[in-house]
Formats: C-alpha cells, structure tokens, sequence
C-alpha cells in the first residue's frame, strides 16, 4: 500500500470514529426533539422525508432551505413552526459545523489537507443527527397509536 494511500484510508478511518463519538452524543437531544414533534401535526413521512434528503444531498443549505420552507409554510403553527421547533433544530443543525470544526482540527496535521472537508464532516454530523431524530420520532408515534 502506497503512504498516500495508507493516509487517505487513515483519516476515513479517524473520521469514522470521531464522527461515530459525536453521533452517540447526539442521541439525548435527538429524543427531545422527538419528544416536542410528537406532539405536532406532522406524519412519519415528513420527517423520514428530512432524514432523506439530508443523506442524498450534498449540502448543508439543502437541508436547512428545506426546514425553512417548511417553518414559513406552517401558518396554522401545528408542524414545523409550533413552539419554535423547527427554529430550534435549525439552530442546532447549523451549530454542528462547530462540532465539525473541532473534529478537523484535531486530525493530524498531514490528514488535514482538504479545505472542504469541515463541510464534508458538518453534512455528515447532519445526517447522523437526522437519523436519530427519524427513529426516535418514529418509536414515539408508534408507541402512542
């Protein structure tokens, strides 16, 4: 194996593990917003339809100009906008780009070559937060019909 090659499989492999750390802390405040969007109008549909798009997009701003859209469009405040909850977890996607920053650059120096790999670990802090928000809301719908 080549060094180049030995790094690149070297930082997937420090990635994958930072980011699996940062996921497992995630999975608290995931469950509260579930907790919150249970008690909404919204459908497991509509947030199985977040947690899609966030692993089939590329960007960051696809999935916050989603959640947006959908905030401005609930006018009656029974989804996305009641109490500020669709507010609250834009906030907090667009907060993991700190977390993200924190896991490059604690990378070593030689792994931390890519200028675009803090947003390439922000989308991916996303998604795993997503993804648990998808399954914890799902849990409670059911558990409650």
């Amino acid at each position: 194996m080549s060094e180049q090659s030995f790094q690149t499989v070297s930082l997937r492999v420090a990635l994958d593990r930072a980011i699996a750390r940062k996921s497992d802390e995630y999975d608290g405040e995931a469950q509260r917003y579930a907790d919150q969007l249970k008690g909404t109008k919204l459908d497991k549909t509509q947030v199985r339809g977040l947690e899609t798009l966030a692993s089939t997009t590329d960007k960051v701003s696809d999935i916050t100009d989603w959640l947006k859209l959908r905030v401005g469009r609930d006018s009656e405040r029974k989804g996305w906008a009641k109490e500020g909850i669709g507010r609250d977890l834009l906030t907090t996607l667009e907060g993991l780009r700190g977390d993200a920053g924190k896991i490059v650059a604690e990378l070593p120096r030689d792994h931390a070559t890519d200028p675009d790999l803090e947003r390439q670990v922000h989308l991916r802090l996303c998604r795993e937060f997503l993804k648990h928000l998808a399954a914890h809301f799902e849990y409670l719908k059911a558990e409650r019909e």
